[in-house]
């Protein structure tokens, strides 16, 4: 094993933390500001872009070639649109999932993906896979039924919160194929792509930012600021570590989230802030735990039956 993958790893777990507490900062904005949910999601991209150029600066001159720009601005832009979508309809459904169970619940990206690969791709999924994909579907049933119920407007905002990350996800990975000619190497290509990506999403910002209502500087400071800080954060670490430990290695550790989402919210709750987080009994929260570790076994099956 390389050095530098127990570093990847622990950056992964990092990531995973970041992204269960953005999922509480997201919570906090669409149960408390009064704003419709997607109106977050502007300004927040919109401060995200000066980071996202500065890593596209630093990583430019790592690159062994002229810089695709054209070819992977495709990919890249479909993931932004797909991916704000998915934190769109994710924002939605957290105004009556709590985040500890939103978090886990994403593990149905795991059967929409091996759908899209099979019959979109025609990718066909080993067996091992077929079995990750049942136990997903198993644990998200019972974590379901742990503490408050689903409506049925909260399931479509689930399937379709879902359905936009994994469209995204494969773009993604199609905009670090077309930078490849530039970045042979793994770790430069994923950092660039990282900057990339967000930069084109700030990009998208600044043209939706005259159709969002306007925004107090008052609620920059408040709402918009954090999640950007948070959500970038988890991002750059989530990329360092699939530079240093790969897609599949990355995402088995990202999707530790779920777990991390669990304890975050019991902690919330029983600091008495019920207006983000429901409190459930020990009973309740240990069939959570159970489920959504079975959950994050399922997605390591997954990923590691590739093959």
């Amino acid at each position: 094993m390389s050095p530098a993958v127990p570093a990847g790893i622990a950056v992964g777990f990092l990531a995973a933390l970041l992204q269960s507490c953005s999922y509480l900062v997201s919570a906090r904005y669409v149960r408390l500001s009064g704003r419709p949910a997607w109106t977050l999601l502007p300004p927040s991209y919109l401060l995200m872009a000066p980071a996202a150029a500065a890593v596209v600066a630093a990583t430019l001159p790592l690159a062994q070639g002229a810089v695709p720009w054209r070819a992977a601005l495709a990919p890249a832009a479909w993931s932004v649109v797909f991916c704000l979508g998915a934190n769109a309809t994710m924002f939605q459904m957290l105004r009556s999932v709590d985040a500890s169970l939103a978090s886990p619940l994403l593990g149905l990206k795991v059967p929409m993906l091996a759908a899209f690969y099979t019959l979109a791709l025609a990718r066909p999924c080993t067996a091992a896979q077929w079995i990750a994909v049942g136990l997903v579907l198993a644990a998200t049933a019972a974590l379901a039924f742990a503490g408050r119920r689903l409506t049925r407007a909260g399931w479509g905002w689930l399937l379709a919160t879902c359905a936009g990350f994994s469209l995204a996800d494969w773009l993604i990975g199609e905009t670090f194929a077309a930078v490849a000619p530039a970045f042979p190497s793994f770790g430069p290509r994923a950092i660039f792509s990282l900057g990339f990506i967000y930069l084109v999403s700030g990009a998208a910002a600044a043209l939706a930012m005259p159709f969002c209502p306007r925004l107090p500087r008052a609620g920059w400071l408040r709402w918009a600021a954090p999640y950007a800080a948070v959500w970038f954060a988890a991002m750059a670490a989530l990329y360092a570590c699939f530079a240093t430990c790969g897609i599949v290695l990355g995402n088995i550790v990202q999707n530790t989230r779920g777990l991390l989402s669990i304890a975050l919210g019991w902690l919330v709750a029983r600091a008495g802030r019920t207006d983000l987080e429901e409190r459930v009994p020990p009973a309740v929260l240990a069939r959570r735990v159970a489920a959504a570790a079975l959950l994050l076994a399922a997605i390591a099956l997954y990923a590691l039956g590739a093959g």
